[in-house]
């Protein structure tokens, strides 16, 4: 156990960076730290040869060296410069270390009490990382391990490797994901005594024999908690009783046990973020994951689920209850046998894959035919998992209610006169707040406008999952599949051509309900700031995509697939279902967001009315505003405590650090993220143009997007950057500290295939509180200027 620094002892002090290893090399027993030289500028560049003769001298001074930056501007509290100077690494012999020296001197600003650091190099390391001893954003008491096994020292800081992260609740006794961690709970407590527990970082390496080899310790910059540890603790244990009472309950559900995640399902880390304000949960909540998800199943010939809830609140943090959502998509007629059966097994492929969270449906359940179904479903025969008699059960029940959803008369069908129905709604805003705008609004969002939208993403599913099958049976090409989708007119490619073609009041006045936080009051509409959103010098029509036509052949497989299959209708009524769907999931949110958008206008109305700012009303919630009364002394009243409830819940939401994908309570205290999982940096928040760096863009005023968390792209904060969004790195790179250091909007680590996808939109919003990224639709291909907040 290591032994806790005595009272009487003087409190330590960080100093540089050689300063610091060379006061802790006598006070640490859970790990090493290297021998070491150490020098000034000013003695370098007085006599170099007496300071290469100090190095010499020492014994380990014939293995291979790196020559490390250790200036005074780096490791100080609130700004540590983290890898803005050079270090070197494997340099051997004289010549070599003092060609090092001088390359590590250059790097630093010109004053002479700079040190350069010489230390033998790690050569036989076996992983190496980087820890926190609190959340970096918002120093929340969880540990914050970033490591990568094998020998490169610098995988972690240099933003190159695959990271892995480990959280865990600070004075617990977690189990290590890995042999090579397990001495780094004690490492953290002992330095927590020695520095007096204020916030600290450390640089790791270990050693073959599994020795610990610290390398650098520096204070940490971060926001200190707003609330106590003991209520965080508390807020903690909450959650995990919640997520205990959720693993046994019982029916409808099919399933005593249950997965939650932030991704499967209706998606609320993509719609409202991880960490969503009160307001825009509540809205969620009320509009879809209460009860129109379920309803709208229910109506398209799945089991009956209504009454249950979609969405758990962990403490403000939103996650789907999978077990209600695989039991939902079961279709109705299976009996309650093969249902529980069916319900178990996928909840047992997400707990052993957890990865496929975001891709359930087409991973793991099976919820509409298309014309893989049968082999599917003989899958789950070789699997024991269903009888053949059973397997033959689901795959005409599967059939059934697809082509119901496809005919003319079906849900679909109806749904789509609905949307038609709400697109003709007139919105006449009072020139008055009056109390029941809103309860109306809510009520006409969600039978008019999030029902049917529900059941239009039904269909787009099918849909899709139809055209991958054709993929799959060789009978379309990828590039076929994505002209036969692209076929589709949605509300993307006429906005685009709207913006090119009406004026720009007959623009606004079609698109101008729209915001890139749907759900979110502080997210400005488009004609609340047009000329943010928008370049109107930039009106160039779109090109038209290719219109997909199938060749004979084409059109005789599917034909014969059809009739294999017992689905009735032509390829052509297939085709045009496809387009339709797709077409009709777009065309339903912009009629049901219209509505929504004009709720949290009313919300603003009566926030200024009665002295209340969009902040503030994003953390009240929809129950409270459907509640008004119109008497301005009881409704401030009621909308005070509202907010100052939602303020000291919040707060407490923002502290919570949870995995993707929860399978049991412990998981609340000591998890590792999913590979490929976004690290998020600050609480703040920015809406901006796009700039590729590695492209030539201009970072000035943009999102700045580089692949890796890369040192050498420190210049891009000289450069007034809004916000960083990185392909790879750890919530510990170099590039996240600075990032965090100055308060920029950070999603660091978001993989390559999203870095891609939201590199070629022409803005984004970052925000790191709530934990989500979402491109800004805007034409014309750019945003003017950014806006944090």
């Amino acid at each position: 156990m290591h032994a806790p620094v005595s009272p009487e002892t003087e409190p330590f002090e960080f100093g540089t960076k050689a300063e610091t290893l060379a006061r802790l090399s006598t006070l640490i027993r859970s790990a090493v730290v290297l021998p070491m030289e150490s020098f000034t500028v000013a003695q370098w560049r007085d006599d170099p040869h007496d300071v290469l003769d100090r190095v010499r001298a020492h014994s380990w001074s014939d293995v291979p060296l790196i020559v490390r930056s250790s200036s005074r501007d780096e490791d100080r509290a609130g700004f540590s410069n983290a890898g803005r100077y050079l270090s070197l690494s494997d340099v051997y012999g004289q010549h070599e270390l003092r060609r090092a020296v001088d390359v590590v001197v250059r790097s630093f600003d010109d004053h002479p009490g700079n040190q350069v650091l010489v230390q033998p190099q790690l050569r036989d390391a076996v992983a190496s990382g980087v820890v926190s001893s609190c959340e970096p954003s918002g120093g929340a008491p969880y540990r914050v391990v970033n490591w990568c096994e094998g020998p490169d020292t610098a995988e972690v800081t240099s933003g190159r490797g695959t990271v892995r992260t480990w959280y865990f609740l600070a004075g617990g006794d977690p189990e290590p994901p890995s042999p090579l961690l397990v001495g780094l709970p004690e490492l953290i407590a002992e330095l927590g005594d020695v520095s007096g527990d204020e916030p600290f970082e450390f640089e790791f390496g270990v050693a073959r024999d599994g020795t610990l080899v610290l390398f650098q310790v520096r204070p940490l910059a971060t926001a200190r908690l707003p609330l106590s540890r003991r209520r965080h603790r508390a807020a903690v244990s909450a959650c995990q009783a919640q997520v205990a009472t959720l693993q046994s309950a019982g029916p409808p559900a099919l399933s005593r046990d249950t997965v939650l995640g932030v991704m499967p399902d209706w998606n609320p880390a993509e719609m409202i973020g991880v960490r969503p304000r009160p307001l825009a949960l509540s809205l969620y909540r009320r509009l879809i994951t209460d009860g129109i998800w379920a309803d709208s199943r229910h109506r398209y010939g799945y089991r009956d689920l209504r009454g249950t809830p979609l969405l758990a609140d962990l403490g403000g943090l939103a996650y789907i209850d999978t077990r209600a959502s695989f039991s939902s998509l079961v279709p109705a007629a299976l009996d309650d046998v093969t249902a529980i059966r069916l319900v178990r097994h996928y909840l047992a492929r997400l707990r052993a894959n957890p990865h496929l969270h975001d891709k359930v449906e087409f991973a793991i359940a099976l919820s509409s035919f298309h014309f893989g179904t049968p082999e599917d479903a003989a899958r789950l025969c070789d699997e024991g998992v269903l009888q053949p008699a059973e397997a033959a059960i689901l795959v005409r029940a599967l059939r059934s209610l697809t082509v119901h959803m496809m005919s003319l008369c079906g849900p679909f069908a109806r749904d789509v006169s609905e949307l038609d129905r709400l697109a003709q709604w007139e919105m006449r805003r009072p020139l008055r707040w009056t109390p029941v705008r809103i309860p109306a609004l809510v009520h006409l969002c969600r039978t008019q406008g999030t029902l049917p939208f529900a059941g239009a993403a039904r269909a787009a599913f099918a849909a899709t999952a139809l055209v991958r099958s054709l993929v799959d049976a060789g009978v379309l090409s990828p590039a076929d599949a994505d002209a036969l989708i692209g076929s589709a007119t949605t509300v993307s490619t006429e906005m685009q051509r709207d913006f090119a073609t009406v004026g720009r009041a007959t623009f606004l006045d079609r698109y101008g309900h729209l915001r890139p936080g749907t759900y979110d009051i502080l997210s400005a509409r488009y004609d609340e700031e047009p000329d943010r959103y928008f370049d109107w010098t930039a009106r160039e029509a779109p090109p038209r995509p290719p219109r997909f036509h199938p060749t004979p052949a084409q059109a005789r497989d599917v034909r014969e697939l059809l009739i294999a299959n017992r689905m009735p209708g032509t390829e052509r009524d297939l085709f045009r279902f496809v387009t339709s769907a797709v077409s009709a999931r777009e065309y339903g949110k912009l009629q049901f967001s219209r509505v929504l958008s004009e709720i949290l206008v009313e919300a603003r109305r009566v926030g200024e009315l009665l002295g209340f700012t969009p902040d503030d009303l994003s953390y009240s919630t929809i129950d409270v505003l459907t509640q008004l009364t119109g008497s301005a002394r009881t409704d401030v009243a009621f909308l005070d405590e509202s907010i100052a409830r939602g303020r000291a819940r919040h707060a407490l939401t923002e502290s919570l650090c949870a995995p993707a994908v929860i399978t049991g309570a412990p998981e609340l205290a000591s998890f590792v993220a999913l590979p490929g999982e976004t690290n998020f940096v600050t609480q703040s928040r920015v809406a901006a143009r796009v700039a590729d760096v590695g492209a030539g863009d201009d970072p000035a005023g943009a999102v700045a997007m580089i692949t890796a968390a890369d040192p050498g792209y420190d210049w891009i904060f000289t450069k007034g950057i809004a916000g960083l969004v990185t392909a790879f790195g750890g919530a510990n790179s170099h590039m996240a500290i600075r990032a965090l250091e100055l308060g920029i909007p950070a999603a660091i680590g978001v993989g390559e295939t999203q870095f891609r996808r939201w590199l070629t939109a022409g803005a984004l919003e970052v925000d790191a509180a709530a934990r989500v990224v979402r491109p800004v639709p805007v034409a014309g291909r750019r945003v003017a200027e950014a806006r944090a907040s």
